[in-house]
């Protein structure tokens, strides 16, 4: 039997037990993190799906993996086999998950583990006041049926927390908390208290300036938050706190520190358990948006300082990588996995390097057609003078977070590939190019970089753009760029100060990946009798590969654009280089014409 099959066996057995008829699974942590420790990892645990978004739902008939367009194809090469279908969403005939557990569980008990499921995904599917005959007939949210059969499941971690410097913060925690209350104040009538819940990890790491390694690649810590008008809670599961309580915020500002398993006895869980917790006490429950998340999106002139100069050494790093991947295809043994650990190592050496910003998606060929592609050390693709290499990847550094993506040609190339790499260049140039009027959110610009897409009717399965933190999470909302709207978690507006990657591509399934990142600030323009219009600012400074550039598939504009934005790249960053590899890139960054 497949290890997958069994092991949603033993699962079905437990819900027998319990007296379960749908179990959801989620790929979330008491916090609803993006990103998970190994500790939440129970999607891959039940499927074997090692992609970073996705949800299990399991009945004695059948069980289904809903994943998005990033992973159509690593999903359904990592599920062959077993018992799972694999349900794409957004795709013809395939319903929204929400709506194929009403109809999986109508009438029936629907069980997860209440302490990762957010609370208005729990609320949805409750009977009390809702308008639809289609909600189960009891919800069991008390057993973590997957944890029950995880017998070597890894323990939760919880490393020392420090201190980022106000040299690279630009705002203490006084005033980031007092800014917070300000917001939260408007909404609550002045004679009363509140008590403001917060499980957001990268919030909480902001609100602080505090840092850890409790989840891979982010560095944040495991942390509940409570702030009321006159105390603030830190619940911290951290056993060596190394920041200096006895200044700052952490005396004048009453704060309390305490472990984190006390929110447990204090607060319930912040999950969909803490809304029925506090529901059952009659306490009055307000779902307010998160002032936090907006404010950490806006970056400071120091956060911006720190990271446009952090860009600047992270694209020298990858200006060295390029060249020795240029000098040394075909002349040294090159596999996924070994360009991958050089460009970590040319990282590393950097002052200030923390760790990466996520795991490096090192894709070669066919490969780089699955958007989020993991090598494996050891079973993974030879890297061959021919083709493309696609290395999407990023660093940590105290003054900054980068994610960069580059696709190399190693050879000779295709028509249809030239045709692929060209057209994303346009995308990303036309994207970075752009100018809009104040107000606008992503929504309104998605266009401008899938335009020369959607004329040969081709089209990228995941959005253009999202926000980037400032040595925290490498995706931050509540700004993206994409076309779809979603009504319930709309893209905020765009404004001055937020940070924003640009990154079409094109995914040919058996044949190639394409796909070109940059990382932009947005800025204001100039102010005119018809509003105030704002731009991108370039942060990042790499070359777009002239050996896959074909000039027939750009417009005079775009071929303006590219060597207006090369000549920017040899500017800023041969200072940053060696003679042999300045002078390689003055080739690199030429100009070129039709």
């Amino acid at each position: 039997m497949n290890q997958t099959t069994e092991r949603i066996q033993r699962l079905r057995n437990k819900m027998a037990e319990a007296g379960i008829d749908v179990y959801y699974i989620p790929m979330s942590d008491c916090h609803n993190s993006e990103y998970v420790a190994d500790h939440f990892r129970c999607v891959e645990f039940i499927s074997g799906f090692t992609g970073s978004a996705g949800s299990v739902v399991v009945t004695q008939e059948g069980a289904w993996l809903f994943a998005d367009g990033r992973y159509y194809i690593q999903a359904a090469r990592q599920i062959e086999g077993s018992c799972l279908e694999l349900m794409k969403i957004a795709q013809p005939g395939v319903p929204e998950l929400s709506e194929f557990l009403r109809e999986q569980s109508c009438c029936k008990v629907l069980g997860f583990d209440g302490t990762v499921v957010p609370a208005d995904f729990g609320m949805k599917y409750e009977s009390a006041g809702s308008h639809t005959e289609k909600v189960p007939a009891a919800i069991r949210s008390d057993r973590d049926l997957v944890g029950e059969i995880w017998e070597e499941r890894p323990v939760q971690k919880f490393t020392d927390i420090y201190e980022l410097p106000l040299e690279y913060t630009g705002e203490t925690p006084e005033s980031k908390i007092a800014r917070i209350r300000a917001d939260l104040e408007k909404q609550v009538p002045e004679q009363e208290d509140y008590l403001y819940l917060l499980n957001s990890l990268d919030d909480i790491a902001w609100i602080f300036n505090l840092r850890a390694d409790d989840i891979e690649d982010n560095p944040v810590q495991f942390a509940y938050a409570a702030i009321s008008r006159y105390k603030v809670i830190l619940y911290t599961g951290a056993r060596v706190p190394k920041i200096p309580f006895e200044t700052g915020i952490y005396s004048r500002d009453c704060l309390c520190m305490t472990g984190y398993d006390r929110v447990l006895m204090d607060l319930s869980r912040i999950s969909y358990d803490t809304y029925r917790y506090y529901r059952d006490q009659g306490i009055q429950i307000v779902s307010l948006s998160n002032p936090s998340t907006l404010m950490k999106a806006i970056k400071n002139d120091t956060e911006i300082r720190c990271l446009k100069e952090t860009l600047v050494n992270d694209s020298a790093v990858l200006v060295n990588f390029m060249y020795w991947l240029k000098k040394n295809v075909g002349k040294i043994p090159m596999d996924e996995v070994s360009v991958a650990d050089y460009l970590q190592q040319l990282r590393m050496a950097q002052e200030g390097y923390i760790e990466l910003s996520f795991e490096t998606i090192s894709a070669y060929g066919a490969n780089a057609a699955q958007m989020h592609y993991s090598p494996q050390r050891g079973a993974c693709a030879q890297i061959k003078p021919e083709g493309f290499l696609l290395v999407d990847s990023g660093g940590q550094y105290f003054k900054g977070t980068t994610d960069i993506t580059r696709t190399f040609a190693m050879g000779p190339l295709t028509d249809l590939e030239k045709k692929a790499f060209t057209l994303t260049a346009a995308s990303m140039l036309r994207l970075l190019n752009a100018r809009f009027l104040k107000g606008c959110s992503g929504e309104n610009l998605d266009i401008l970089a899938r335009e020369p897409m959607w004329k040969e009717g081709w089209d990228y399965k995941c959005g253009t753009g999202h926000g980037v933190g400032h040595v925290l999470n490498v995706h931050e909302g509540p700004h993206s760029i994409r076309w779809k709207i979603n009504y319930e978690h709309p893209t905020a507006v765009l404004q001055p100060g937020m940070v924003v990657t640009d990154e079409p591509g094109v995914y040919r399934e058996g044949l190639f990946g394409v796909r070109t990142e940059n990382e932009l600030l947005v800025t204001e323009y100039k102010t005119t009798e018809d509003g105030t219009f704002c731009q991108f600012e370039n942060l990042t400074f790499i070359p777009i590969d002239l050996d896959a550039i074909d000039p027939q598939y750009l417009t005079a504009e775009d071929l303006q654009m590219l060597n207006e934005y090369h000549r920017q790249v040899y500017e800023v960053v041969a200072p940053k280089l060696k003679e042999e590899v300045r002078s390689w890139l003055k080739e690199y960054t030429r100009e070129i014409t039709r």
